[in-house]
Protein backbone atom coordinates (compact mmCIF):
# COMPACT_ATOMS: atom_id res chain seq x y z
CA UNK A 1 0.00 0.00 0.00
CA UNK A 2 1.14 3.83 -0.65
CA UNK A 3 2.37 5.38 2.02
CA UNK A 4 0.59 8.79 2.96
CA UNK A 5 3.41 10.97 1.00
CA UNK A 6 3.38 8.77 -1.80
CA UNK A 7 -0.47 8.98 -2.09
CA UNK A 8 -0.57 12.77 -2.46
CA UNK A 9 3.02 13.14 -4.67
CA UNK A 10 5.06 14.95 -2.04
CA UNK A 11 8.25 15.47 -3.88
CA UNK A 12 11.63 13.56 -2.50
CA UNK A 13 14.53 15.25 -1.06
CA UNK A 14 16.82 13.43 -3.71
CA UNK A 15 14.50 14.53 -6.26
CA UNK A 16 14.81 18.11 -5.33
CA UNK A 17 18.37 18.29 -4.51
CA UNK A 18 20.62 17.08 -7.44
CA UNK A 19 23.79 16.07 -5.80
CA UNK A 20 26.58 13.11 -7.47
CA UNK A 21 24.54 12.96 -10.32
CA UNK A 22 22.84 15.41 -13.15
CA UNK A 23 20.15 15.72 -15.26
CA UNK A 24 19.19 16.93 -18.40
CA UNK A 25 18.03 20.39 -17.09
CA UNK A 26 21.61 20.50 -15.76
CA UNK A 27 23.56 19.79 -18.74
CA UNK A 28 21.62 22.57 -20.77
CA UNK A 29 21.57 24.99 -18.14
CA UNK A 30 25.58 25.09 -18.01
CA UNK A 31 25.61 25.00 -22.10
CA UNK A 32 23.81 27.80 -22.13
CA UNK A 33 26.45 29.62 -19.98
CA UNK A 34 29.24 28.35 -22.55
CA UNK A 35 26.92 30.04 -24.70
CA UNK A 36 26.83 33.14 -23.57
CA UNK A 37 30.75 33.03 -23.12
CA UNK A 38 31.74 34.98 -25.74
CA UNK A 39 29.17 37.41 -25.17
CA UNK A 40 30.76 37.83 -21.25
CA UNK A 41 34.47 38.43 -22.50
CA UNK A 42 32.50 41.17 -25.48
CA UNK A 43 31.08 42.61 -22.29
CA UNK A 44 34.54 42.91 -20.79
CA UNK A 45 35.88 44.48 -23.29
CA UNK A 46 38.52 42.29 -24.82
CA UNK A 47 39.74 42.73 -28.33
CA UNK A 48 38.44 40.54 -30.85
CA UNK A 49 41.42 39.70 -32.77
CA UNK A 50 42.33 38.07 -29.60
CA UNK A 51 39.62 35.76 -29.01
CA UNK A 52 39.95 34.13 -25.80
CA UNK A 53 37.44 31.33 -27.04
CA UNK A 54 39.77 30.15 -29.20
CA UNK A 55 42.19 29.67 -26.52
CA UNK A 56 40.23 28.02 -24.62
CA UNK A 57 38.97 25.53 -26.63
CA UNK A 58 43.03 25.15 -27.45
CA UNK A 59 43.63 24.15 -23.82
CA UNK A 60 40.77 21.87 -23.04
CA UNK A 61 41.77 19.71 -27.02
CA UNK A 62 45.70 19.77 -25.62
CA UNK A 63 45.46 19.87 -22.07
CA UNK A 64 41.67 18.09 -20.84
CA UNK A 65 41.39 15.70 -24.04
CA UNK A 66 45.24 15.33 -24.37
CA UNK A 67 45.32 15.52 -27.80
CA UNK A 68 47.93 16.69 -30.14
CA UNK A 69 47.95 20.84 -30.28
CA UNK A 70 49.05 20.48 -34.08
CA UNK A 71 45.35 18.68 -34.99
CA UNK A 72 43.24 21.53 -33.38
CA UNK A 73 40.83 22.95 -35.71
CA UNK A 74 38.31 25.47 -34.06
CA UNK A 75 35.01 25.13 -35.91
CA UNK A 76 33.36 22.77 -33.41
CA UNK A 77 32.09 23.27 -29.86
CA UNK A 78 34.09 20.00 -28.22
CA UNK A 79 33.20 21.65 -24.72
CA UNK A 80 29.71 21.64 -25.06
CA UNK A 81 29.77 18.69 -27.40
CA UNK A 82 31.23 16.68 -24.05
CA UNK A 83 28.89 17.92 -21.86
CA UNK A 84 25.79 16.82 -23.61
CA UNK A 85 27.40 13.27 -24.19
CA UNK A 86 24.96 11.21 -21.90
CA UNK A 87 28.01 9.26 -21.53
CA UNK A 88 29.87 11.51 -19.93
CA UNK A 89 29.00 11.50 -15.78
CA UNK A 90 28.14 14.06 -13.53
CA UNK A 91 31.93 14.48 -12.23
CA UNK A 92 33.31 14.65 -15.23
CA UNK A 93 31.23 17.78 -16.27
CA UNK A 94 32.18 19.01 -13.09
CA UNK A 95 35.52 18.09 -14.15
CA UNK A 96 36.09 20.09 -17.43
CA UNK A 97 34.19 23.32 -16.26
CA UNK A 98 36.54 23.84 -13.29
CA UNK A 99 39.30 22.89 -15.87
CA UNK A 100 37.75 26.11 -18.02
CA UNK A 101 37.49 28.24 -14.87
CA UNK A 102 40.59 27.65 -13.42
CA UNK A 103 42.14 28.64 -17.24
CA UNK A 104 40.17 31.95 -17.01
CA UNK A 105 41.41 32.93 -14.42
CA UNK A 106 44.94 31.71 -15.10
CA UNK A 107 44.62 33.37 -18.44
CA UNK A 108 42.99 36.63 -17.38
CA UNK A 109 45.62 36.97 -14.76
CA UNK A 110 48.85 37.03 -17.01
CA UNK A 111 47.15 39.15 -19.88
CA UNK A 112 48.15 41.85 -20.65
CA UNK A 113 45.26 43.60 -21.64
CA UNK A 114 43.21 45.04 -18.94
CA UNK A 115 39.68 44.16 -18.82
CA UNK A 116 37.17 46.20 -18.02
CA UNK A 117 35.42 43.34 -15.45
CA UNK A 118 36.37 40.39 -14.78
CA UNK A 119 35.02 37.36 -17.28
CA UNK A 120 35.70 34.60 -15.24
CA UNK A 121 34.26 36.03 -12.24
CA UNK A 122 31.16 37.18 -14.92
CA UNK A 123 31.42 32.86 -15.75
CA UNK A 124 31.69 31.82 -12.45
CA UNK A 125 28.64 33.61 -11.27
CA UNK A 126 26.51 32.57 -14.39
CA UNK A 127 27.14 29.13 -13.84
CA UNK A 128 26.60 29.49 -10.26
CA UNK A 129 22.74 31.06 -10.90
CA UNK A 130 22.29 28.28 -12.95
CA UNK A 131 23.38 25.92 -10.36
CA UNK A 132 21.06 27.33 -7.64
CA UNK A 133 18.07 27.95 -9.84
CA UNK A 134 18.61 24.08 -10.67
CA UNK A 135 18.92 22.94 -7.21
CA UNK A 136 22.65 21.10 -8.01
CA UNK A 137 24.55 20.76 -4.35
CA UNK A 138 27.53 22.38 -5.70
CA UNK A 139 28.87 26.04 -6.34
CA UNK A 140 32.47 27.61 -7.35
CA UNK A 141 33.89 28.99 -4.96
CA UNK A 142 37.24 30.94 -5.87
CA UNK A 143 37.55 29.08 -8.82
CA UNK A 144 36.98 25.79 -7.91
CA UNK A 145 33.90 23.40 -7.40
CA UNK A 146 32.73 23.10 -3.97
CA UNK A 147 30.10 20.70 -2.48
CA UNK A 148 27.53 23.11 -0.50
CA UNK A 149 24.71 20.60 0.32
CA UNK A 150 25.92 16.78 1.73
CA UNK A 151 25.20 13.44 1.58
CA UNK A 152 24.82 13.74 5.92
CA UNK A 153 22.55 16.84 5.40
CA UNK A 154 20.08 15.70 2.61
CA UNK A 155 19.91 12.42 5.44
CA UNK A 156 19.02 15.33 7.95
CA UNK A 157 16.00 16.22 6.49
CA UNK A 158 14.76 12.84 5.24
CA UNK A 159 15.57 11.22 8.59
CA UNK A 160 13.23 14.28 10.29
CA UNK A 161 10.37 14.11 7.68
CA UNK A 162 10.28 10.48 8.12
CA UNK A 163 10.50 10.29 11.89
CA UNK A 164 8.40 13.31 12.94
CA UNK A 165 4.68 13.13 13.92
CA UNK A 166 1.98 14.41 11.38
CA UNK A 167 1.85 18.28 11.61
CA UNK A 168 5.77 18.48 11.77
CA UNK A 169 5.83 16.59 8.75
CA UNK A 170 3.62 18.54 7.10
CA UNK A 171 5.60 21.72 7.68
CA UNK A 172 8.66 19.91 6.27
CA UNK A 173 7.01 18.24 3.41
CA UNK A 174 5.88 22.00 2.45
CA UNK A 175 8.90 23.87 3.17
CA UNK A 176 10.89 21.19 0.48
CA UNK A 177 7.63 21.53 -2.34
CA UNK A 178 8.33 25.07 -2.31
CA UNK A 179 11.77 25.09 -2.50
CA UNK A 180 11.34 22.64 -5.19
CA UNK A 181 9.07 25.26 -7.39
CA UNK A 182 10.23 25.37 -10.97
CA UNK A 183 11.21 27.96 -12.22
CA UNK A 184 11.51 30.15 -9.18
CA UNK A 185 10.97 28.75 -5.73
CA UNK A 186 9.02 30.44 -2.71
CA UNK A 187 12.10 30.64 -1.12
CA UNK A 188 10.34 33.18 1.95
CA UNK A 189 7.63 30.48 2.25
CA UNK A 190 9.61 27.38 2.41
CA UNK A 191 11.69 29.37 4.93
CA UNK A 192 8.51 30.10 7.00
CA UNK A 193 7.36 26.24 6.95
CA UNK A 194 10.88 25.07 7.94
CA UNK A 195 10.80 26.93 11.42
CA UNK A 196 7.04 26.70 11.63
CA UNK A 197 8.07 22.57 11.79
CA UNK A 198 10.60 23.28 14.54
CA UNK A 199 7.95 25.47 16.15
CA UNK A 200 5.66 22.76 15.89
CA UNK A 201 7.50 19.88 17.48
CA UNK A 202 8.25 22.28 19.96
CA UNK A 203 4.94 23.51 21.02
CA UNK A 204 3.54 19.53 21.03
CA UNK A 205 6.17 18.86 23.77
CA UNK A 206 5.27 21.86 25.68
CA UNK A 207 2.40 23.44 25.36
CA UNK A 208 3.32 27.21 24.63
CA UNK A 209 2.07 28.71 22.23
CA UNK A 210 5.16 29.96 20.05
CA UNK A 211 8.58 28.49 19.50
CA UNK A 212 10.42 31.38 21.86
CA UNK A 213 8.35 29.99 25.00
CA UNK A 214 8.45 26.62 24.10
CA UNK A 215 12.44 26.57 23.97
CA UNK A 216 12.41 28.07 27.67
CA UNK A 217 10.21 25.09 28.69
CA UNK A 218 11.93 21.88 27.21
CA UNK A 219 14.14 21.78 30.05
CA UNK A 220 10.59 20.95 31.80
CA UNK A 221 10.52 18.25 29.84
CA UNK A 222 14.07 16.42 30.35
CA UNK A 223 14.90 17.96 26.80
CA UNK A 224 18.38 19.90 28.05
CA UNK A 225 19.81 22.22 25.31
CA UNK A 226 22.80 24.11 25.64
CA UNK A 227 22.68 27.53 25.93
CA UNK A 228 24.51 28.48 23.21
CA UNK A 229 22.21 26.33 20.89
CA UNK A 230 19.12 27.67 22.55
CA UNK A 231 20.08 31.27 21.48
CA UNK A 232 20.68 30.20 17.93
CA UNK A 233 17.54 29.01 17.16
CA UNK A 234 16.15 31.80 19.34
CA UNK A 235 18.22 34.08 17.11
CA UNK A 236 16.62 32.16 13.81
CA UNK A 237 13.14 32.63 15.05
CA UNK A 238 13.73 35.99 15.46
CA UNK A 239 14.93 36.50 12.04
CA UNK A 240 11.88 34.61 10.65
CA UNK A 241 10.00 37.14 12.64
CA UNK A 242 11.48 40.93 11.05
CA UNK A 243 8.69 42.32 9.50
CA UNK A 244 11.22 43.76 6.61
CA UNK A 245 11.21 39.82 5.87
CA UNK A 246 7.87 39.08 5.32
CA UNK A 247 8.88 35.65 6.21
CA UNK A 248 6.74 35.27 9.43
CA UNK A 249 4.54 38.24 8.25
CA UNK A 250 3.30 40.04 5.60
CA UNK A 251 5.59 42.36 4.02
CA UNK A 252 4.69 46.17 4.36
CA UNK A 253 5.79 47.38 0.72
CA UNK A 254 4.85 46.19 -2.75
CA UNK A 255 8.65 46.00 -3.54
CA UNK A 256 9.27 43.00 -1.11
CA UNK A 257 13.08 44.69 -0.63
CA UNK A 258 14.38 41.73 1.24
CA UNK A 259 14.55 38.23 -1.12
CA UNK A 260 15.39 35.23 0.66
CA UNK A 261 17.45 32.92 -2.01
CA UNK A 262 17.35 29.17 -2.66
CA UNK A 263 20.97 28.76 -0.71
CA UNK A 264 19.20 30.66 2.15
CA UNK A 265 15.81 28.71 2.10
CA UNK A 266 18.00 25.22 2.21
CA UNK A 267 20.44 26.33 4.91
CA UNK A 268 16.72 26.60 6.47
CA UNK A 269 15.58 23.58 5.65
CA UNK A 270 18.72 21.42 6.72
CA UNK A 271 19.03 23.51 9.76
CA UNK A 272 15.88 23.19 10.89
CA UNK A 273 15.67 18.92 10.17
CA UNK A 274 18.98 18.57 11.97
CA UNK A 275 17.46 20.53 14.84
CA UNK A 276 13.84 18.82 15.07
CA UNK A 277 16.68 15.33 14.56
CA UNK A 278 18.59 16.19 17.68
CA UNK A 279 15.11 17.22 19.79
CA UNK A 280 13.58 14.20 19.16
CA UNK A 281 16.85 12.26 19.71
CA UNK A 282 16.71 14.22 23.48
CA UNK A 283 13.26 13.60 24.05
Amino acid sequence: MALFSERYGYVKVSDVIIREEITPDIRNGICNCFDLLERVYRKCGYNILDNPIISIHKEVWAYYFNKRSSEFRFGRDIIIEYIQNPAVKWYEVLDIVEFVIKYMHMHERDAKVAYKHSPVDLFAALLNQEFERLHFAYRIVNYEIVEITSKQEIKAIESAIANSQHNVKMHLNSALEKYALRPNGDYRNSIKESISAVEAFCREKTGESTLGKALSKLEKKNIILPPSLKAAFSKLYEYTNHADTGIRHALMDDDGKYTPTADEALFMLVSCSAFINYLESKS
